[in-house]
């Protein structure tokens, strides 16, 4: 009697084990907008960190707060037409990502005026010395629009371009300082990926502000650690 009890009862708990895998998996499958695998492995290993592209490339770690960042952003003329303040909205959101995660910026502002003064960014080498800044952060917006094609009645943004670390070496007798590109990366993103949003749901300001903040997260996490839930493809 003893022997069939246990049997029984590990029965029992075995069913309840299956069952409660069933409903897991019915309920990862279910979630509207999340990577069945990413919910899974979260499910069954946690919630992973995955590492910076910049670290698992270089090795180099810009988020101890010791080194200085950088941050420019530059786009074509037909863009900027488009959206004057593109450049601006960018880094300023990527530079609040970093911050968040222990990054030390340059503020954009400070930038902005020695570019103003200036006229170009040149080989980075006068930039740098001017704020002490051991990396630079280059975003090349080469694509960027959030209207449907030969649609009035449909958002979707869709941003490509590419992003470049270049890393300032120890100041020294030499002139111009020494400038080196470590990091090199084009990027693609498309919001919401699966299909446009009608306007009557959204309106133009609000999408357009929505999309600038995941292609700004989009791009901080080339440089940054991440949980996997975090990931933005």
């Amino acid at each position: 009697m003893y022997f069939a009890h246990e049997h029984t009862k590990q029965s029992s708990v075995t069913r309840r084990t299956i069952a409660c895998l069933l409903l897991a998996i019915l309920m990862i499958s279910a979630c509207t907008g999340c990577s069945l695998f990413v919910m899974a492995g979260k499910a069954v290993f946690g919630d992973p960190k995955i590492p910076s592209q910049l670290k698992a490339a270089t090795g180099k770690d810009i988020c101890d707060g010791e080194d200085a960042v950088l941050i420019i952003c530059s786009a074509p003329h037909r863009l900027l037409a488009k959206f004057q303040s593109l450049q601006i909205d960018i880094v300023d959101r990527v530079s609040r990502n970093l911050e968040s995660q222990n990054v030390q910026v340059i503020p954009s502002g400070d930038v902005a005026t020695w570019y103003d003064d200036n006229g170009e960014w040149g080989d980075y080498s006068e930039l740098a010395a001017e704020f002490d800044a051991r990396y630079v952060l280059h975003i090349e917006v080469r694509e960027f629009d959030y209207r449907v094609p030969e649609s009035e009645n449909l958002m979707q943004g869709k941003a490509e371009g590419r992003i470049r670390v270049h890393e300032v070496y120890e100041k020294t007798k030499q002139t111009p300082i020494p400038v080196s590109q470590v990091f090199d990366r084009n990027f693609s993103l498309k919001f919401p990926t699966s299909y446009p949003v009608p306007r009557e749901k959204r309106s133009e300001d609000m999408f357009l502000q929505g999309f600038l903040d995941r292609l700004a997260l989009h791009v901080s996490q080339y440089l940054y650690d991440y949980r996997a839930s975090e990931s933005i493809h």
